[in-house]
């Protein structure tokens, strides 16, 4: 980041500060006014190298009548010299009076299931994809119609650092409209335009638009989206073009469900290399996604089965893959794609309560990665894997086993995991947990190093009924993360995590 940015960053701090201070004070002036919020700190210690991860993140909420301000404040502060701080201040004023909803500021925006705009705030994987600017929603009639505009901006956990990946310049402009005045019937469009700074002329921006259809009666439900991408190639110059495709239908009995997913997406993602202002929907359970809208397409097959009232059984198929027959870049010439790279997901999970204290879960889940993992091609890893809970009435035991067995191009190794936990509801959990791998294949020891083992112990504690104390001593191996399609590779980690949440 230049000097340039640091500075425009810095000024708009202090604009929002100013903004928010003086809202704070015309509301703190009123009688009927309701505060409400809470804080995360943490703070993580790396016994090997004693590098230090300092985070915090206030969140406050002041109503009165129809207005609505609400603040957020982040810091974080690394232990290393060459690594910048990242401390912001978001805000968002909302009035809301039936019909009419309006915002400014930092918001989250998602139209149908993600094609055509997808900006949403991930705690748990530390992803924070907002728009700074205005929306404004009307409902009439089981209608409702959105206005936005503003400037992205998306933040993103990697390398055990916070990184703003994009370019907050690009602006972007939507409209959306969904109806529910044909009985058991949804449908809804979309149109988004997409500016930036590195398109050649006026003419050369993204429009993406979509529509989507649902219907819903008794016992089956079905749902389609469509999105149109028609964007330009960077500097290069040239008209882009993509299409995105969801289609989803379940049938649900009682004791019996059943669900099928499709997905089709065509150079349907836009942003940059490493961000997306639309996040397209994975089918695969674990997050993974090929290349996020580039290439991609697949399906999801679930059944949920319950002979028993006290016996479920769910197997499912999950598959994405890119395309064996694609176009050239201009549209023109086909070519067949022999160097597939998707992913396989199988699952088979049972759950049983043999009694009202007793709950066992167990399972096999098959997953086969095809060029994910890079610098291997093919990675398949089969985990069966066992889960117990027993409650004790006022406490509670649980514990678990799995044993992953891996296979890739070069190498045959195994992970295994045990953990035991008991605690009491609402007051404490203790967990014991202890992570093995037999041995270090070659292409890992440069990503996650040449450690076997990683025990690790938990207490969560409720100091109160609005504050939690969580401790983590031990280790973590790290590897491959993913959540909503985004991924990321954790690094190793040896030492002390302590969080510390607070509601109010």
């Amino acid at each position: 980041m230049n000097a340039k940015n640091v500075k425009n960053i810095k000024n708009n701090i202090l604009v929002d500060c100013s903004l928010l201070l003086v809202f704070c004070v015309s509301f703190i002036s009123a009688q009927t006014l309701q505060i409400s919020g809470g804080n995360t700190g943490e703070y993580w210690l790396f016994i090997d190298s004693l590098k230090e991860h300092i985070e915090d993140k206030l969140k406050l909420s002041l109503s009165y009548n129809e207005f609505v301000l609400s603040g957020q404040f982040f810091f974080w502060q690394p232990s290393l010299p060459n690594l910048k701080r990242l401390q912001y201040i978001d805000y968002a004023i909302e009035y809301k009076n039936e019909p009419i909803d309006i915002t400014y500021g930092r918001y989250y925006a998602t139209f149908g299931q993600g094609l055509v705009l997808n900006q949403f705030l991930d705690e748990d994987f530390k992803t924070d994809n907002s728009i700074y600017g205005a929306k404004i929603t009307f409902n009439i009639l089981n209608s409702d119609l959105s206005v936005l505009f503003g400037k992205p901006r998306n933040i993103f956990f990697e390398e055990n650092q916070y990184k703003i990946t994009n370019d907050t310049t690009d602006q972007l402009r939507a409209i959306e409209f969904n109806t529910n005045l044909i009985p058991k019937t949804k449908l809804g469009g979309r149109y988004l335009r997409f500016n930036r700074r590195v398109d050649l002329t006026p003419k050369s921006f993204t429009e993406i638009f979509g529509v989507n259809l649902g219907f819903a009666s008794g016992p089956y439900d079905a749902y389609l989206e469509y999105a149109r991408h028609l964007g330009c190639y960077p500097v290069l110059g040239g008209r882009l073009t993509g299409n995105g495709l969801i289609f989803s239908q379940s049938l649900t009995f009682s004791g019996l469900g059943l669900s099928l997913q499709i997905f089709n997406y065509d150079t349907i993602g836009y942003g940059g290399t490493n961000y997306r202002y639309n996040e397209p929907p994975t089918p695969i359970k674990s997050g993974i996604s090929v290349n996020r809208g580039t290439d991609e397409i697949g399906y999801a097959l679930g059944i949920n089965y319950s002979p028993l009232t006290n016996l479920n059984i769910e197997v499912s198929q999950n598959k994405i893959t890119t395309h064996y027959l694609r176009y050239n870049r201009i549209k023109q010439l086909i070519y067949i794609n022999n160097n597939l790279a998707g992913i396989l997901e199988q699952i088979i999970k049972v759950k049983a309560n043999p009694n009202e204290k007793l709950e066992l879960i167990s399972g096999v889940e098959l997953v086969v990665k095809q060029q994910i993992e890079l610098p291997i091609n093919k990675k398949i890893e089969t985990k069966p894997y066992l889960e117990a809970t027993y409650n004790l009435g006022e406490y509670f035991i649980e514990g678990g086993y799995e044993h992953n067995f891996i296979t890739t191009d070069t190498s045959r190794y195994y992970d295994q995991a045990i953990s035991v936990s008991v605690g009491k509801s609402e007051l404490f959990q203790l967990t014991l947990r202890y992570e093995r791998r037999n041995r270090i294949p070659v292409w890992l020891l440069n990503k996650l190093g040449s450690e076997k083992s990683w025990p690790m112990v938990e207490l969560s504690l409720d100091i109160t009924n609005k504050h939690n104390l969580r401790v983590r001593i031990g280790g973590e191996k790290g590897g491959l993360v993913c959540s909503g399609g985004v991924c990321r590779y954790e690094e190793p980690f040896k030492g002390i995590k302590v969080v510390l949440t607070s509601i109010f």
